[in-house]
């Protein structure tokens, strides 16, 4: 990536949208891109945390494993989205990991160099405040849908999620039914059974990882989205 292409990335996300051109450039000037293969580890629960990831292509899946071996898939993120808000505030050890899902590109910023624009300008302070009630936001609303729904209810809420982010019925899962149970925190075999279902009742239509949404209005009522 040019350092340009760089600026506009940043310039695209909630965190840093408030910044002018001159300290976008400052920001990227610091900055190094990196390019990650499928399946490849971008951070590890544990490391120091002294980065900010903005996601350029492709997606990340951020995972937390339980002590028996288990990973449980806590968020996706894709371009224009930003992982270790956290970690500007507190460079503590990492709370989590980051696995890339497909092919991607990230542009990872030192702490250090957010911080000091964070402590210059109280606009980039404010917006990092609202990506942290944001990130709680997320978390109490999965955290109150594992005890309020059911797993077919979290299937078709997680379809919809997408579908309003694509803006479009048509939608690239690009999440192995594996993975989906892992994020939803459910089986591969109920997640089977709940698109089935969704299929049987003419809902949807999947193909592979595609998933295309023929009732809209019918998927959000069983939802209660």
């Amino acid at each position: 990536m040019q350092e340009e292409e760089v600026v506009a990335l940043l310039r695209a996300t909630t965190l840093l949208k408030e910044l002018d051109e001159p300290a976008l450039a400052r920001l990227a000037a610091r900055s190094v891109v990196r390019r990650y293969r499928r399946g490849q580890v971008v951070l590890t629960e544990g490391d120091p945390a002294d980065t900010l990831l903005v996601v350029a292509s492709g997606r990340l899946k951020v995972l937390t494993t339980a002590d028996d071996g288990r990973d449980h898939v806590l968020n996706i993120a894709g371009p224009g989205d930003t992982l270790g808000e956290l970690n500007i505030v507190e460079a503590g050890p990492r709370s989590a990991s980051v696995e890339a899902l497909e092919p991607s590109e990230a542009v990872v910023l030192d702490r250090a160099a957010v911080w000091e624009l964070v402590r210059e300008r109280p606009a980039v302070a404010e917006q990092l405040i609202r990506a942290l009630v944001a990130h709680v936001r997320r978390l109490t609303g999965a955290n109150a849908d594992l005890v309020f729904l059911d797993l077919p209810r979290r299937v078709a809420k997680l379809l919809l999620m997408r579908m309003r982010e694509s803006g479009r019925p048509l939608i690239e899962l690009g999440l192995t039914q594996t993975e989906i149970a892992s994020l939803l925190g459910g089986s591969r075999q109920s997640v089977n059974q709940a698109l089935r279902e969704f299929e049987k009742r003419n809902w949807i239509l999947a193909e592979g990882q595609t998933v295309t949404i023929l009732q809209v209005e019918r998927l959000r009522r069983f939802a209660g989205d």
